[in-house]
């Protein structure tokens, strides 16, 4: 086993700084501890995918009902102001962003809707298209930056969330695994914090 194989990134072992290579035990192995370390989540991810399936495959829109479940999974303070949505504005700015071919849009309507940004859209993106879109958040993307795959901070913006689905999508393919999969090992990790 080498150095760069038997120790995390930015640790030390036996006084020799060393890096963290991804390898697919790597991302099996993290996602094993999410879902060990978060099984509440686990049955509202489960709740969720089951909500949406209800509606359709793929959803053509989503309910209030289930945005609000999206929302207390992703960010629970955020529930409150994704209450504050009309049922019909819901479905239709949904629909808008399931149905257009521009993933500009696509991302970015969605934020027309109360309490919900580009981290949270990622979100209800990766939900009703689960092999199209990964979830953006800070300790995966720390995570990125500290395996050297992703540079610079988070932002609140389509361009750095594209440029962050796009290395999880790389990375997903490289090692065969769904982006689901990836999403966990990489939140669980937290850029080895």
């Amino acid at each position: 086993m080498t150095k760069a194989n038997s120790c995390r990134a930015d640790r030390i072992e036996g006084g020799v700084a060393c890096e963290m290579v991804i390898t697919g035990k790597w991302i099996d192995d993290w996602a094993k501890k999410y879902d060990q370390n978060n099984q509440d989540e686990k049955k509202k991810e489960d709740d969720i995918f089951t909500s949406i399936k209800t509606i359709g495959s793929p959803p053509h829109c989503l309910t209030k009902e289930v945005l609000i479940k999206v929302a207390d999974w992703k960010a629970p303070r955020a529930k409150g102001y994704v209450d504050k949505n009309d049922p019909y504005y819901v479905e239709e700015v949904t629909r808008v962003s399931f149905t257009t071919k521009n993933e500009k849009l696509k991302l970015e309507v969605l934020t027309l809707l109360d309490g919900v940004d580009i981290r949270m859209a990622s979100t209800i993106l990766h939900f009703c298209f689960p092999d199209l879109y990964s979830v953006m958040d800070w300790r995966a993307w720390e995570s990125l930056r500290k395996l050297h795959k992703i540079s610079g901070r988070i932002e609140n913006a389509y361009g750095c969330y594209k440029r962050y689905n796009d290395v999880c999508q790389e990375i997903a393919e490289q090692f065969h695994v769904s982006l689901k999969i990836l999403d966990k090992a990489l939140w669980q990790w937290k850029g080895g914090v």
